[in-house]
């Protein structure tokens, strides 16, 4: 709706009163005058000119049904909710669903009584259960509530009298929320059906398409927890999918579930912490700073059953280092790179020369805009594989060049492709060439990056 200044607005209500009073009474010719008035200050969508104009129509004919309920509606619509209830209350005939679908609106925007609003429609609905418009007003009212239940009712009722795309896609959400997934999935096609164009298809329908997909990956799930259930790689694999699903609730219970099962699994403390986000119920620095989790961060089904996987191999042995590396790459894998950094620096701990764990710790350091030289070094003494020293390279390489200290980004990834020629390092050389001004010896670069690309 459109914002009036209160001094404009106060200036035209003071005008308005001028002009009426002074007024005499318009003649049936004057009336003609006035509707021909108004049909062009509607054509050019003056709203404060059509207000103008419908008071006078109504200080010559005040049994005049159309133009109160238009001036009603303007009013409403440049939010003078003072103005809205005045109308309506001084037209003595005003018809029982202008006065409920007025008085609701005044209650729900001006007042910001919901709940009231919601009473007043009720009420009139009672009386007058085929209004579709107090229909359409009070799904409106419901749905800033999160009574899911009564959203479904009331859509229950709208769609019987008029059926849209957007009542079914309304409707279909409140089902979500109730965990009716085949009714919500129901709904969303039938909007689809009535109209694939609909915004509210095009912008919803998508969500609901990957709940779709993600109960028929559940189904065995399901199975297994009926047979196991305490099966914690299943539950957190169902919980992946429920949170992919958009059923953020129901990937919380089952993270929950696993964390009583396994009070240590990072992967059930990840998902719960990102259901609890996706539900609000956990803020994201609060994850950061208290749990070492990014909840910001998706990860792929096949991180999640990596980490579970050497979360119950840490269960049997917290000092199995190569399960805490493992571990540590599946978290940079799924960007938790606090926790990834963690695991590794605790392989590290258990053995010092556990060059795959430091090249983890690397990663991490770098993800988290930390200076990696120090681990960096630390690789170095332990003299790794050429293949692990040129990633090593290559990492602090990328990690300067994002900092743009450019000399020493061009000297890290030429370190990087003395041990191996990789596309990576290469584009970090040609990037870095490109800043300094050798235009034709960062082509080069590209060239050859572009030629292993393609190998």
């Amino acid at each position: 709706m459109a914002t009036v200044r209160p001094w404009v607005l106060v200036g035209v209500v003071l005008f308005l009163g001028v002009a009426v009073a002074s007024a005499a009474p318009a003649s049936a010719p004057d009336l003609a005058k006035l509707k021909s008035q108004l049909a062009l200050a509607e054509t050019e969508h003056d709203k404060l000119a059509q207000i103008e104009i419908l008071r006078r129509i109504l200080d010559a004919d005040p049994q005049d049904t159309k133009s109160h309920q238009a001036l009603i509606d303007l009013w409403l619509d440049i939010e003078d909710y003072d103005m809205a209830q005045a109308t309506v209350d001084a037209w003595t005939n005003a018809p029982a669903g202008t006065v409920a679908l007025t008085h609701a609106a005044v209650l729900r925007y001006r007042d910001q009584d919901i709940p009231a609003a919601i009473k007043v429609l009720r009420d009139y609905l009672a009386k007058s259960p085929k209004d579709a418009d107090a229909w359409t007003a009070l799904v409106s009212c419901l749905l800033t509530t999160h009574d899911a239940a009564a959203q479904v009712d009331a859509l229950n009722a709208l769609i019987a009298l008029e059926p849209s795309p957007i009542a079914y896609m309304e409707r279909a959400n409140a089902k979500l929320q109730l965990r009716d997934y085949t009714g919500a999935m129901a709904d969303a096609r039938a909007a689809q059906k009535m109209d694939p164009d609909s915004s509210a298809v095009k912008q919803d329908m998508p969500t609901f398409e990957r709940m779709e997909e993600a109960l028929k990956a559940i189904a065995p799930l399901d199975a297994a927890l009926e047979k196991n259930p305490k099966d914690v790689s299943a539950l957190l694999a169902r919980a992946w999918w429920f949170r992919y699903g958009g059923m953020n609730d129901r990937s919380l219970t089952d993270a929950q579930a696993a964390l009583t099962i396994l009070p240590d699994s990072i992967m059930a403390r990840i998902a719960a912490a990102r259901a609890q986000y996706l539900l609000d119920q956990l803020k994201a620095e609060d994850a950061l700073r208290e749990l070492s989790i990014d909840v910001n961060k998706a990860h792929s089904l096949e991180a999640a059953q990596a980490i579970v996987t050497d979360d119950l191999a840490l269960a049997k042995n917290p000092k199995d280092a190569k399960a805490l590396r493992d571990r540590a790459y599946a978290l940079n894998d799924a960007q938790q790179f606090l926790l990834a950094k963690r695991d590794a620096e605790a392989a590290l701990a258990i053995d010092s020369k556990f060059a795959a764990a430091a090249m983890e710790d690397l990663y991490a350091t770098e993800m988290l805009g930390q200076d990696p030289a120090p681990v960096y070094r630390r690789i170095e003494e332990m003299k790794p594989p050429k293949d692990q020293m040129a990633l090593a390279a290559e990492y602090l390489g990328e990690y300067y060049l994002r900092q743009s200290s450019l000399q020493l980004a061009l000297e890290f990834a030429q370190k990087s492709l003395d041990l191996k020629e990789t596309e990576r390092a290469l584009r970090t050389k040609a990037a870095v060439l490109n800043r300094i001004g050798r235009t034709d010896e960062a082509k080069a670069a590209t060239s050859r990056a572009d030629a292993i690309h393609q190998q």
